[in-house]
């Protein structure tokens, strides 16, 4: 954890020396950057017609490229050569606070149920889950119930798995550092099987993590309890520099939502990061992770 911050410290001390240009910019050819946060072959596969829907909307030349990372990413949108960047939620605020980044979207997924089933025939959501489990027999029925027992979690980067579990300990008046253990079982589905083989009392997964391991405990839901979500988690957004072209801002923003909406582009948006859709976002959506990363640093998970 400390060396993850230490890495966005760099990039806020970058934005602050070099800040980000506010003259007007309308590009002829709009850069819109991916982030390779999936299978590189699927997203090389649809960047392609990702880019050719855009152009159609847009009555524009775009270029659809994959960066190498965030860092890449709000790097390039910091200089002007991308002018569209999917981010995730920590590197869209680190962005945005320093000037370089300005949400127009959130990308919609469909709700978990508390059993793992898809709720499709209910209203997207613009945010995710974060679970606590328990093991049966534990009489663990609350966050307060967690104080001196071993938590599992698929690693202290996770944001479902560690950093919003952690902060919802701290909301409840425990001490992430001293009054739990965690142990860091190395995934999502191993944190569920270390429930189940008494390695810990608990864990903290996304949900439904239960149903990555049902093939091999069937009875998974009887063996490991849901007890209760975290607060939702923001999605990852579709950001633009702040002074891009305020009508090409707007018109990027309809081309998403159409794309979104139409049966070509729904499968293309599912195939690249499991969108199911966009809805309109302002930056106050993301106060919350803000306050996340400022509790984060009095932490130090190694």
């Amino acid at each position: 954890m400390k060396k993850i911050l230490s890495a966005l410290l760099v990039l806020v001390l970058a934005f602050g020396l070099f800040g980000c240009n506010q003259d007007v910019v309308d590009p002829e050819v709009l850069e819109v950057q991916l982030i390779p946060s999936s299978d590189a072959d699927v997203l090389g596969a649809q960047k392609l017609p990702l880019q050719n829907l855009l152009e159609a909307e847009l009555g524009m030349e775009v270029n659809v490229t994959i960066a190498t990372d965030y860092n890449a990413l709000i790097e390039g949108m910091k200089s002007e050569q991308i002018h569209v960047g999917f981010l995730a939620s920590a590197s869209y605020v680190l962005a945005h606070d320093e000037g370089c980044a300005e949400v127009i979207l959130k990308s919609t997924r469909y709700d978990v149920a508390d059993d793992g089933t898809l709720l499709e025939d209910e209203p997207l959501i613009a945010g995710y889950s974060s679970q606590l489990v328990v093991a049966a027999g534990s009489g663990i029925t609350d966050v307060e119930g967690l104080e001196g027992k071993t938590i599992a979690i698929a690693s202290f980067t996770s944001t479902s798995g560690f950093i919003w579990p952690a902060n919802l300990l701290a909301d409840h008046g425990l001490d992430p550092m001293e009054d739990v253990t965690w142990l860091d079982a190395g995934g999502h589905d191993k944190a569920i099987l270390a429930v189940i083989n008494g390695q810990a009392d608990a864990a903290f997964t996304y949900k439904d993590a239960r149903q990555r391991v049902v093939e091999a405990h069937p009875n998974v839901n009887e063996l490991v309890l849901f007890v209760l979500n975290t607060e939702l988690i923001p999605n990852d957004t579709i950001s633009v520099i702040p002074n891009l072209k305020r009508s090409l801002k707007e018109d990027i923003k309809q081309a998403f939502l159409n794309i979104a909406a139409s049966a070509e582009g729904s499968v293309i948006i599912d195939a690249i990061y499991s969108h199911k859709g966009y809805a309109e976002a302002k930056d106050s959506d993301y106060d919350i992770v803000r306050t996340y990363l400022e509790r984060q640093e009095e932490w130090d998970f190694d």
